[in-house]
């Protein structure tokens, strides 16, 4: 059964307790004036002193109680049917409370499998977008990887910059900050271009360290955690040790005071900050620097 047909079924009951209780209404009136009409009779017996005529009112008298009788007894079947509808609506309305609630637990179900399935394609999506990212990125770093192709023997292999940074850093700043520079003409030694599958990896940035003529330390709260970026700087710090000055550092997304806590040496130098430059504006600094300095 439906909700609106339940509510139909209701209605139709409603109209027929009203039409019963106005016919009942009616019934009421004719029992009162039947009752009257009664009193009327045995006030005519009280006065009448002919017996004749006090019987014939005697019977006129039981006639009209007979009458309110029958009109009571139709009276009371009434009441009945009234009872018997009222009780058919009220389980009609405890039947309507359910069906009511069926709904909206069905219509709950449905848009909770909608809000899954929405979820759903949101995460689809978002895993769409991250391999389209990670894809972008390889394909990102082959384009530079070939324009920075050397065909000659690897150990001769020199480059201009070295480029120490934390991984965490690589998508916010680095990537494309390599690839700037990359753009202005200078050689990079990047860690994503030169550490392939197999090498070793301190032998290959001691080799980068050694043969690149300045070293670009990118310095944030990741830099200062990880061991391999700090050893790069001390390898920088040895070769500064020997009069040469080959450390650029660059602040990323760190305060001065950060800086002093890690190394007040490093501190003092000369920095580019990225809040303060743009990518493209640091990449023109280094290589203006670098090409400057070059024979």
């Amino acid at each position: 059964m439906s909700i609106q047909s339940t509510t139909n079924q209701i209605a139709s009951i409603d109209r027929d307790i009203y039409n019963a209780e106005q016919q009942l209404a009616t019934v009421d009136k004719s029992i009162l004036s039947k009752q009257k009409e009664a009193t009327a009779i045995l006030e005519k017996i009280q006065r009448e002193k002919d017996i004749k005529r006090a019987i014939g009112y005697q019977k006129d008298y039981s006639r009209k109680q007979e009458e309110i009788s029958r009109i009571e007894k139709d009276k009371s079947t009434k009441n009945k049917a009234i009872a018997d509808k009222k009780k058919k609506r009220s389980d009609l309305m405890l039947t309507l409370l359910k069906e009511e609630k069926a709904e909206r637990d069905k219509t709950n179900k449905q848009q909770q499998v909608e809000r899954d399935k929405a979820k759903k394609e949101q995460k689809e999506l978002l895993t769409i977008q991250q391999q389209i990212t990670r894809e972008m990125e390889r394909q990102r770093v082959m384009s530079i990887q070939a324009v920075q192709n050397i065909h000659h023997n690897e150990d001769d292999k020199t480059y201009d910059v070295f480029v120490s940074h934390a991984s965490e850093d690589k998508i916010s700043f680095v990537a494309p900050f390599v690839e700037a520079l990359i753009a202005k003409g200078l050689k990079v030694w990047y860690d994503d271009l030169e550490l392939k599958v197999g090498y070793s990896l301190r032998r290959n940035i001691d080799k980068g360290l050694s043969n690149s003529t300045f070293g670009i330390v990118v310095l944030s709260k990741f830099f200062f955690q990880k061991e391999w970026p700090q050893k790069e700087l001390d390898g920088l710090f040895a070769r500064e040790s020997d009069g040469e000055k080959v450390i650029l550092p660059i602040w990323h997304e760190i305060s001065k005071n950060e800086v002093l806590r890690f190394s007040p040496i490093i501190a003092d130098l000369v920095a580019l900050n990225t809040s303060i430059f743009t990518i493209d504006e640091i990449a023109t600094k280094i290589a203006d620097r670098v090409l400057g300095n070059n024979p």
